[in-house]
């Protein structure tokens, strides 16, 4: 266990504890909202990444809920994440866990922006006051722009790339156990495997799972030295 937590006032221990049941619960339950909003994400009739105006029309307010709510979910999962192995990984390691948490803030941040202006560029194109025949047209020009995925390529990679260097930061200071990091490593497999609907299960558990044992042993670890 590479946590090494100096001696403190007793109260200052337990603001510790406290603030890390918090981040240990938020990273829990937008894990899990994260792998509902997967099964909800549907899939385009033409295939592809991009939407038609008719994909989008008929459940636009469902779009731009689970869109949005994904976003919010990332700018909170992904930093919070990247903290907890902060906290874990404070010896051996530690170079590994900073890098890597720098760039999934950034790629966090970045594919937060990227997925709500996705949202908003499917939105109000498809609102029945615009018209079929604009909105279509509005539609067909969004996906043809590479503006659409401007962020949140880059961010992706960002927090993949991150990811994978907390993990090494978390395989070389044996922190936490082994299944830990090995589960949020599963984020490589969703540049290959869909990350919506049931074939998404076999990813978003996984990395689900990795998230909230990492919350949890962030929150233990500092419990535990505190004592």
């Amino acid at each position: 266990m590479s946590v090494d937590v100096t001696a403190a006032p007793p109260g200052a221990a337990t603001s510790t504890r406290t603030r890390l049941a918090v981040l240990a619960v938020v990273l829990g339950v937008t894990s899990v909202a994260a792998v509902a909003g997967g099964l909800l994400w549907p899939e385009p009739a033409g295939g592809g990444e991009t939407y038609s105006y008719t994909d989008i029309a008929p459940h636009r307010a469902l779009w731009w809920t689970l869109l949005t709510g994904l976003a919010a979910m990332q700018v909170l999962n992904i930093p919070l994440q990247a903290l907890a192995t902060m906290v874990l990984v404070r010896r051996r390691g530690s170079g590994w866990a900073t890098w890597g948490g720098a760039l999934m803030w950034i790629g966090g941040g970045l594919q937060g922006a990227g997925v709500a202006g996705w949202a908003a560029a499917y939105f109000f194109p498809t609102d029945p006051s615009v018209g079929v025949a604009a909105g279509e047209s509005v539609v067909r020009a969004a996906n043809e722009s590479a503006h659409l995925f401007a962020f949140m390529i880059p961010g992706a990679v960002l927090v993949l790339v991150g990811t994978v260097l907390q993990c090494v930061g978390l395989f070389r200071s044996h922190a936490v156990p082994k299944w830990v990091p090995v589960l949020l490593l599963f984020v490589v497999i969703t540049f290959v495997v869909p990350g919506n609907g049931i074939a998404g299960l076999l990813t978003s558990v996984p990395m689900a799972v990795g998230a909230i044992g990492l919350g949890y042993h962030a929150w233990r670890a500092v419990d535990v030295a505190s004592r």
